[in-house]
């Protein structure tokens, strides 16, 4: 039977794998739609062009095993992001509520040089995954998708917070800072840890991990996220790390100490 204990075992167990690792971990971090038992972020950065990847992690305890659907279709998985010049509509109509056409305008100039997204070269993709199955109905999965566009609506409330201060202050001061925003990228992460086994059918296989698909009804937009068993987070953390790095490294960007931005 699970317990609050096991489950913050594996919330410790998997802070310090991350620590080990380079990340720096946070436990019970609050966003809008519920808590990550562990949030962990590293800062990759090139000229004034940098990426913030953040791992939001759900930890589950229970006794049962968790057995899902498998998927044979192999795909790159693109990390979900966010930036404050993003190109998108409903963004747009946030921006608005705060400052005025002229400097959407340019924000969105300065972001979009030559119609290609100055942060292009900062988004990578999530570590390949030698497994996948389409995600089932369960909390603690139905938590961790439903985290990847809280944190992005709490990352744009925030910048709009900050937009709107800056304003009251400074115009150009805030233009100066708006255009700052538009070079930074933020990146996340989904996980799930969990103590139960992981099998897919109808192979009927256990998995170390394994990724987890969900595709929208209308349109095209697919989600994932990735689910560990907790006895192999520390191998998975530690492959997930030189996946970043390297990706990273390959396009010239260091890796430097976690932004301010909680």
């Amino acid at each position: 039977m699970a317990t609050a204990e096991s489950t913050l075992t594996l919330a410790h167990d998997a802070a310090s794998a991350l620590a080990a690792n380079g990340w720096r971990p946070t436990l019970a971090a609050v966003h809008s739609g519920g808590i990550a038992d562990v949030a962990a972020d590293r800062v990759w950065s090139r000229g004034r062009l940098s990426a913030h990847v953040r791992l939001v992690v759900r930890c589950d305890s229970r006794s049962q095993r968790l057995v899902l659907p498998s998927l044979d279709v192999p795909a790159a998985d693109r990390l979900p992001s966010y930036c404050l010049a993003d190109d998108d509509p409903a963004q747009r109509r946030a921006l608005a509520s705060v400052i005025d056409p002229a400097l959407i305008e340019r924000l969105h100039a300065t972001a979009y040089p030559h119609a290609i997204a100055l942060t292009e070269a900062a988004h990578i993709d999530a570590l390949p995954a030698r497994a996948r199955a389409a995600a089932v109905r369960d909390a603690a999965i139905d938590e961790a998708f439903a985290s990847i566009d809280a944190v992005r609506r709490d990352l744009l409330q925030h910048d709009l917070d900050v937009v709107r201060d800056d304003l009251d202050i400074d115009r150009d001061f805030a233009a100066g800072a708006m255009l700052d925003a538009a070079c930074r990228l933020e990146l996340l992460h989904p996980i799930v840890i969990t103590d139960a086994e992981l099998w897919s059918l109808p192979e009927k296989k256990r998995h170390d991990w394994i990724r987890l698909e969900r595709s929208s009804l209308v349109g095209h937009e697919r989600q994932w996220v990735d689910v560990v068993e907790g006895q192999a987070f520390a191998a998975y953390a530690e492959a997930l790390t030189r996946h970043v790095t390297a990706s990273y490294r390959k396009r010239r960007f260091a890796s430097g100490a976690a932004s301010s931005r909680s």
